[in-house]
Parts: C-alpha cells; structure tokens; sequence
C-alpha cells in the first residue's frame, strides 16, 4: 500500500497588478528544469487564427544546462495574457542571470499550436515531434528507465528512439505516440506536483500498489501491460489525485 502525499499546489497572488506579478506569483518553480508538454493531445481549440504568431517570432534562448526557453516578455503584448493564463501552475525553468518570467519552449509551441489550427498536422509531425525526443530522455533518467523502456512506453522501436534522441531534428512520430506522449507527459507533471523529489516519483512508480486501479501492479507494469488505455487512466488518476493527495 502507498503512502498518502500532500500535493503541493502554487498559490496565486490576490494582488497581483500585472500579468508578469500573477505569472510569478502562481508558477511552481523547480532547481532542476523540466520541459513539461502535456495537452489533450494536441489537438487544436479553433481559436482565431489571426491571434497566431510565426514560427520564429518569439527568440528561442537556451540555458548553459541546455534547457531552451522564452522571455515571456518577448510575447507579443496581445498574446500575453492567454499565454501567462496557460502557464498558471505549470513548472517553469529558473535560468541565472534572467529576471524576467521565463516559460519552456514546448509550452510556448504546444499553446501556440492551440492558436493555428490551420497548421496543426505540419506541428505534429514536425516541432512537437522534436520537442518530445528532447524532453524524453531526461523523463527516463528521472524515473529510472532505461531506453528500452520508454521506447516500449513510446511505442517506438527502440534503434528509432536512440537515434531520435541523439538527433531530435529528425523525429517524426506517428499520432499513436504523440498521443501516449502527450498522457505519459500529463502523469510526469502531475507526479512532478505530487513528489518534488526524484527519489520519490521514482519510489511510487516502481513499487506494487494495492489500490485500485492498480490491482497489485506497479505503476510502471500497469503502464506496460496496459498499453494506451493504461496511460490515459493513470494520466486521469493522477490529475485527479493532485486535489486530496495521492493513494
């Protein structure tokens, strides 16, 4: 039987005057950066596309760990509220030397794909693809997985995973595994507010659960033996645990 965690939830400042004081006062901020992607599969929203911004309109900037970001400030001002509103609660990466709120560069893809439906499937197949294979590998290091694993999670052959991995420009994922991403990215969120620690995310995937909907597996087994099913319940039970704490 696990043990029961309080998750840690960001607070909001009530008296936020800015949409910059609200981004700082509401993001959950973590010592070793992260590159959170999960959405509900990608799929796009319909809003307006004359909202949309070019590919290349927001300057990438990457960290001396080699975490890529933006400056939020660097959003086009009429972007930036809905933007900020989609980062409430997200992790966002601390990098030295910057000031201002900073967002992970597969947040700001992810949201910006939300924002042009028309160029949804050029997305999938291609930005989202790469950002995936570069968020991966460290996903298995934290869990302790070895690529053999997380190909097998992926669905990906795991000569293609390696390859992906080494040279993330060339992935070209299927919908199949930008789906079981996106949920295997969900429980990685929902696991990363659950148990700040690593040891601890690695502790309750790895250990047989009792509980319901786990029947004596590990979350890791459910998660193999499942398939695409499995994540999407597991996703849905975490996002679900976060608001009494998890069983």
């Amino acid at each position: 039987m696990s043990q029961k965690y309080d998750p840690q939830r960001p607070t909001v400042e009530g008296n936020a005057r800015s949409s910059f004081e609200r981004l700082n006062g509401s993001v959950q901020h973590y010592d070793k950066p992260f590159e959170p992607v999960d959405s509900e599969h990608w799929e796009a929203d319909l809003l307006e596309p004359t909202n949309a911004v070019r590919p290349g309109e927001v300057p990438t900037h990457i960290a001396p760990t080699g975490t890529r970001y933006i400056r939020v400030h660097e959003v086009p001002p009429k972007l930036q509220d809905g933007f900020i509103s989609y980062l409430t609660g997200a992790g966002c990466p601390v990098v030295e030397n910057e000031d201002g709120p900073l967002a992970y560069e597969i947040d700001w893809i992810e949201w910006r794909q939300h924002r042009r439906p028309d160029r949804i499937a050029a997305h999938n197949s291609t930005e989202t693809s790469v950002a995936v294979m570069r968020t991966f590998p460290t996903i298995a290091h934290e869990w302790g997985l070895s690529d053999t694993d997380m190909a097998a999670l992926l669905k990906i052959n795991i000569d293609s995973y390696r390859e992906w991995a080494a040279t993330p420009l060339q992935t070209n994922l299927s919908a199949e595994q930008l789906e079981r991403a996106s949920n295997l990215l969900g429980i990685y969120r929902s696991l990363t507010l659950l148990f700040p620690q690593v040891e601890d995310r690695q502790r309750w995937l790895h250990d047989l659960n009792d509980n319901a909907p786990f029947s004596g597996l590990s979350p890791m087994e459910l998660m193999n033996r499942g398939g695409l099913s499995a994540l999407r319940s597991l996703r849905d039970y975490l996002d679900a645990q976060r608001k009494v704490g998890l069983a």
